[in-house]
């Protein structure tokens, strides 16, 4: 089978729901889960991390007449690859 026959008969299978998952995914750790939860949700799904980053969230306040930006939060980010 060639590449381009190979190519129409991925198509024709995820036509009817035959979908391959992707090599690479990006998982949050959501408001009131815990990052255990979260790893355990990636290793439920397939995926293994690869990667951890935090991303600070900010609150804009004015103090004094002059705008400051506080960290209030952060958003956890897990990269993870797909078991083979």
């Amino acid at each position: 089978m060639d590449v381009q026959e190979e190519g129409k008969q991925n198509g024709i299978m995820e036509g009817i729901g035959i979908v391959s998952k992707k090599s690479k995914e990006k998982f949050v750790v959501v408001e009131g889960e815990t990052i255990d939860a979260c790893l355990d949700r990636i290793k439920a799904a397939g995926y293994f991390p690869v990667k951890r980053t935090e991303e600070p969230i900010f609150a804009e306040r004015i103090e004094n007449g002059k705008v400051q930006y506080v960290p209030v939060d952060r958003k956890i980010v897990f990269e993870a690859k797909l078991y083979e």
